[in-house]
């Protein structure tokens, strides 16, 4: 990965973590509950994001473009896989589960990449 494009990734999943842990943290006076499913949405969207990024930007060669693309997909069912993996686990295990902050938090920490790569290359074409 080169190193600026790494240094965006790291940036986007170190503000995923930090949106994950003061939603969570706002919970808390609400429900503990609540607090626990804003954490473990947010959560599962940092682990499918970590590993497309993992799997997608690893010897990242632009010259090639039809194995990117593969890359690309095999990485978006990867981690369709294991948000799938993630939310049946979390059903399964944790006794009446806050759906509403868990999909929530999910949702919007899953996006925050989208955002950021938007912020950060709209300060690149500035420049």
């Amino acid at each position: 990965m080169a190193q600026q494009s790494s240094t965006a990734a790291l940036q986007s999943l170190a503000l995923q973590l930090g949106v994950t842990l003061l939603v969570s943290t706002a919970m808390v006076p609400v429900s503990a509950a609540w607090a626990l499913g804003a954490l473990l949405g947010g959560g599962l969207a940092i682990a499918g994001n970590l590993l497309v990024v993992m799997l997608v930007f690893r010897n990242y060669r632009a010259a090639d473009p039809g194995a990117l693309t593969t890359r690309m997909m095999g990485a978006e069912l990867a981690r369709l896989v294991l948000v799938a993996a993630g939310f049946a686990l979390v059903f399964v295990s944790v006794e009446e589960p806050a759906v509403f902050p868990l999909l929530g938090s999910f949702l919007v920490v899953h996006l925050l990449p989208v955002w950021w790569m938007h912020r950060v290359s709209d300060q690149a074409m500035k420049r």
